[in-house]
């Protein structure tokens, strides 16, 4: 009675070790090297859906055979949504005293430039600025001296403030 049991957990044991490889095809084809790659997003086409990235080939390595190849690498996507959002700050003087009537500029990559006037409290602030892009704030005063200030923008950004130097 205990053969018939033996024999049967054998043929189980066998048919479960098989049945990945059968679902394998495409003919032969080798992966060289692989890692566990973050990464993320969804990618659907035709019958199938790719959540995230996992078991990807080292970037710049491909793997080929049967009639696929497969490029290591990052997924390509979509340059990211230009959203607008606010610059805001103060700016001050050496003593930390609101300085207003100062003239804060605000240059994108194409040298143009926008103007915001100080409160008298020194507040400043830039609505509608297009993230993605890097920006040079910097100070107008006759009385004070400013550094620039050199910003990439992917949010709202508040408290860019400046302290004058004499």
């Amino acid at each position: 009675m205990r053969r018939p049991i033996f024999i049967l957990g054998i043929i189980a044991l066998t048919i479960s070790n098989l049945a990945p490889t059968a679902a394998q095809s495409g003919g032969a084809f080798s992966i060289t090297k692989s890692v566990i790659a973050g990464g993320g997003g969804s990618s659907a086409g035709g019958t199938f859906v790719v959540d995230g990235t996992i078991g990807q080939p080292i970037a710049g390595t491909s793997s080929s055979g049967g009639s696929f190849t497969a490029i290591g690498g990052f997924w390509n996507a979509a340059p990211p949504a230009v959203i607008n959002v606010i610059i805001s700050g103060r700016v001050t003087t050496p003593s930390g005293q609101g300085l207003r009537n100062a003239i804060v500029s605000l240059i994108d990559p194409q040298g143009v430039r926008r103007i915001a006037t100080t409160s008298s409290f020194g507040l400043y602030s830039f609505e509608m600025v297009a993230t993605g892009q890097s920006y040079t704030l910097t100070v107008g005063s006759k009385r004070y001296r400013f550094a620039p200030r050199f910003l990439q923008v992917q949010s709202s950004l508040a408290d860019i403030d400046f302290t004058g130097l004499e």
